[in-house]
């Protein structure tokens, strides 16, 4: 688990997670990648150069717009310095003009981004007076993306305008706010079902009016990675301004279809500038290519794609946790990188396969992100190696194949969707497993819970194998603290919830809770039920029961 660090931002203060590195963690020379000391050049494989790519991250703005999500004033410099030290180059800190709070919102984050090598950019519309108002908000370095809509179906619905009218204005738009930043990024809004010929056209006039970007979008997520390709292609042989390096040509893919990072990808790979993301992939309807998921592929295959970044693989996990706690939702189980079974091991053919080496079943990008702990599952899956695996993690002696086999039996007809670490710790008891100094596991046998709007308190009544039933309680202004408050009363044993996720409905609930057990052990524990609470209390009983053992 990785350390906290407290950031101290306009009088308020706030803790943000990052992810240590390890074993596993991305270096320059394990990819083939390293660079000239003479030239400072990253270099790969027979010393071809990277190309850079420019990663720009808008969370903060198209993350920002997606429905239910809007971030509050407080959270946004706190998410914008997170981007900065995960080493995005360039941030979109919203769209000023929306509201007066997004617009001091803004200010914000230009403002506390000065402190660090990234660029903060913001957006509006294609009309004068918008520009005028947006670029007082942006600091000499400042990135300014007007956004316009190319394609006919925009142009005669949204606009009522023809293609001449357009890229007049277009042309318009970036003249007068060249007079007013830095850089220009002029969008290209559904660019993806436009005319491909007008589409040049189009990047022709605004590159010489002056962007320095112009972004290109997969407004509806319509495109499949052979397209991107081809559009890519066709716009860097067509458009001179890029093919020379005068603007960059930039990405931007919703994924309505699923294909947002496959895209971006492909866009990359066919030699874009620029590309547009956003942490989780958060983004109007279906949302954008998420960020941590395309920088865990470039890490991982260089000899595709053969650029570099700024990015530093190691924040990557702080700062999807980060996100997932302040906007309140969950990546699920199944979420690539993040998601609580990227790292679980549940299979007997996968789990023997890890026993002989853990890049059988252990993912390369998992270990780029590090957000989610390693765990072995035991299920009517499993087989000996979980097993033997399980006793390792407690430290338990390993069973004989008689004993094995046994205990397998039992796990199988258990019935049970998960064999957790208290249930596997009863049945080594049963087995004499346990050594006679080893505490007895604690294990629920009912709870109960009473809230008030300012109070809560739980019961639990917990045994161990031989010893009578125990009743336990704990208060607190949550049913969270009031647990935790039980179970330190019960063990001694201070735990601290860095991580929860709770999915389902109707009496069918699947807890994911990682804990830190006294600041020195970090406990993974996932289990499935109809009352969350009593989830919880459960988990934390795990978490005692296997930091009891490993204490010995």
């Amino acid at each position: 688990m990785g350390r906290m660090f407290l950031i101290d931002l306009l009088g308020y203060q706030y803790v943000v997670p990052t992810r240590q590195k390890n074993e596993h963690s991305p270096r320059l020379n394990s990819y083939g990648i390293f660079r000239d000391s003479r030239s400072n050049i990253l270099l790969f494989d027979e010393g071809i150069p990277m190309r850079r790519v420019i990663i720009f991250d808008t969370t903060l703005r198209d993350g920002d717009q997606a429905a239910g999500f809007a971030f509050d004033r407080k959270t946004k410099p706190v998410l914008a310095v997170a981007l900065a030290k995960a080493g995005v180059d360039i941030i979109e800190a919203g769209f000023p003009l929306s509201s007066q709070a997004d617009f001091k919102a803004c200010c914000d984050i230009v403002s506390v981004l000065k402190d660090f090598p990234v660029q903060a950019a913001v957006i509006c519309r294609g009309k004068i007076n918008d520009i005028r108002k947006t670029a007082a908000v942006l600091d000499e370095t400042g990135i300014l993306h007007v956004t316009l809509p190319v394609s006919d179906a925009h142009l005669a619905a949204f606009l009522n305008i023809s293609r001449t009218q357009l890229i007049e204005r277009a042309v318009k738009m970036v003249s007068f706010a060249s007079g007013l930043v830095s850089s220009v990024e002029i969008g290209a809004e559904d660019a993806t079902r436009s005319d491909p010929d007008f589409l040049c056209e189009y990047c022709h006039a605004v590159i010489d009016a002056g962007a320095s970007v112009v972004n290109i979008a997969d407004t509806t997520g319509l495109f499949t990675p052979p397209q991107i390709i081809s559009l890519v292609t066709l716009l860097r042989r067509q458009v001179s301004g890029f093919s020379s390096g005068q603007a960059r040509l930039s990405i931007h893919c919703h994924n309505d279809a699923g294909l947002a990072v496959a895209n971006t990808l492909a866009a990359i790979e066919a030699g874009c500038d620029q590309i547009e993301a956003t942490v989780g992939g958060l983004g109007e309807r279906s949302g954008n290519a998420a960020l941590e998921e395309v920088a865990a592929n470039l890490f991982v295959h260089p000899e595709i794609y053969n650029v570099s970044t700024g990015l530093h693989a190691e924040y990557l996990g702080g700062l999807a946790d980060y996100f997932y706690c302040v906007t309140g939702i969950s990546p699920g189980p199944m979420k690539p990188l993040t998601g609580w079974n990227v790292c679980a091991h549940a299979s007997g053919l996968h789990q023997k396969g890890l026993v002989h080496s853990a890049n059988n079943y252990l993912p390369e990008t998992a270990r780029i992100c590090n957000a989610v702990p390693e765990r072995i599952v035991l299920s009517r899956h499993s087989g000996k190696a979980g097993v033997h695996l399980i006793a390792e993690q407690l430290g338990l002696t390993q069973p004989d194949n008689t004993v094995t086999e046994q205990l397998l039996n039992h796990i199988k007809e258990s019935g049970l969707r998960t064999f957790g670490v208290t249930e596997f710790l009863k049945l080594a008891f049963e087995y004499d497993l346990l050594p006679v100094d080893f505490p007895q596991p604690i294990s629920c046998n009912r709870f109960s819970e009473y809230r008030t709007d300012e109070h809560c308190r739980v019961t639990g009544i917990v045994s161990t194998a031989v010893d009578k039933e125990q009743t336990i309680t704990g208060e607190g202004l949550t049913v969270e603290s009031a647990v935790l408050d039980a179970v330190k009363n019960m063990s001694g044993l201070s735990i601290q919830l860095t991580k929860t996720e709770l999915i389902g409905k109707e009496g069918q609930f699947h807890l994911y809770a990682e804990m830190l057990v006294d600041n020195r052990t970090v406990i993974t524990a996932v289990r499935f039920g109809f009352h969350p609470s009593r989830l919880l209390f459960e988990c934390c009983l795990d978490a005692v029961n296997q930091v009891q053992r490993k204490s010995k």
